[in-house]
């Protein structure tokens, strides 16, 4: 039941060969892909025995915490493969993943010590507390990866799973990235793309964590305010986002985008949103669409486009079932925090 039909060495090949195809426009092989497949989805068992020790020390400490898992997507895992070549897909940490997200930084913590000082048997491998050794594009979380241990399926032992546990306005952040990144066609979370977002959602988490952290405004926190409030203005970021916020519900709510590629016109002198639907037999006539539409915009002050397909969204709505990309809570966090009068 939990055994693999190859070897790990030959799950390291494979996400090899996956690596040396991407971004080529070639089809993968299905050999590969199979393993691939294979390989991630031995981890559900270790991760659904881990997730049960983080969730019930989280609700422990906070019965509302919002709890989640996923097993990590291929896309996902052949781009990280790519932008790291020293890594091996048999040797990944975060294939499988849980969350737990907390209302402050002393739930966070808390919740840390409490699953360090568990009593179980599977092995604490690695510790990053990105709170404070934040990442560059701004993502801060506390990630602890285990490693499974049990009797009964001894082939499972060792495969790595990953905890994230995080805070509520932190993950309000991590919400806002995956959404410009969504329309924009950009890698943000991972330091790709406008230089004028990447350095607002940097001035944002270094905003929110002080808002988490000081109990008083210092000079450095009004200094990032006013910054910021700069920033806000120029890329019309609360327009913006409330109007990819609409976007995504209205594609959600209706049958017509049930599959596909969807055209989107963001006009936010005029206030309207145009959203053009293609089959995916239509790739020509949507890069067509797309392209008449930069056109406009690029003659259109305050207008945005973006070709986004609709299986893009389903899947951000599976890896954030709790926020599904409502950028609500990060605006309101913004506009409580960015404009000190």
């Amino acid at each position: 039941m939990y055994t693999l039909s190859v070897s790990k060495k030959e799950v390291g090949r494979a996400g090899d060969r996956l690596v040396s195809q991407f971004g080529t426009g070639e089809k993968y092989k299905e050999e590969d892909v199979q393993i691939l497949h294979e390989w991630r989805m031995l981890h559900l068992y270790p991760l659904s025995k881990i997730q049960f020790y983080m969730e019930r020390e989280a609700i422990s400490l906070n019965k509302n915490a919002l709890l989640s898992s996923r097993i990590k997507r291929m896309p996902s895992i052949v781009t990280k493969l790519s932008r790291f070549p020293d890594m091996k897909l048999n040797k990944m940490q975060d294939l499988g993943g849980c969350r737990a997200i907390l209302n402050n930084l002393d739930q966070v913590y808390d919740l840390v010590n409490k699953i360090k000082s568990s009593k179980f048997s599977h092995e604490l491998v690695r510790m990053d507390d990105y709170m404070i050794d934040v990442k560059d594009s701004g993502y801060r979380s506390f990630h602890m990866v285990y490693s499974f241990q049990n009797k009964k399926f001894p082939s499972l032992n060792g495969l790595r799973i990953e905890m994230q546990i995080r805070t509520a306005i932190q993950h309000s952040w991590a919400t806002a990235v995956e959404m410009v990144g969504l329309f924009r066609k950009e890698s943000l979370k991972s330091g790709f793309g406008d230089a004028r977002w990447l350095r607002f959602f940097e001035l944002v988490s270094e905003l929110f964590y002080k808002v988490e952290y000081e109990k008083e405004p210092s000079g450095s926190y009004i200094k990032i305010s006013e910054e910021l409030s700069h920033l806000s203005v120029e890329l019309n970021v609360f327009d913006i986002l409330a109007a990819y916020n609409a976007v995504v519900s209205h594609i959600e709510g209706s049958k017509e985008y049930d599959k596909g590629l969807c055209i989107i016109v963001v006009d936010t002198v005029k206030r309207n949103i145009n959203i053009k639907s293609f089959e995916n037999h239509n790739h020509a006539k949507a890069a067509e669409a797309y392209v008449e539409s930069e056109k406009y915009c690029a003659e259109n002050k305050g207008c945005e486009v973006a070709m986004v397909s609709v299986s893009s969204i389903s899947e951000l709505k599976n890896a954030y079932p709790a926020y599904f990309l409502d950028t609500k809570t990060f605006l309101n966090y913004l506009s409580r925090y960015v404009f000190i009068k």
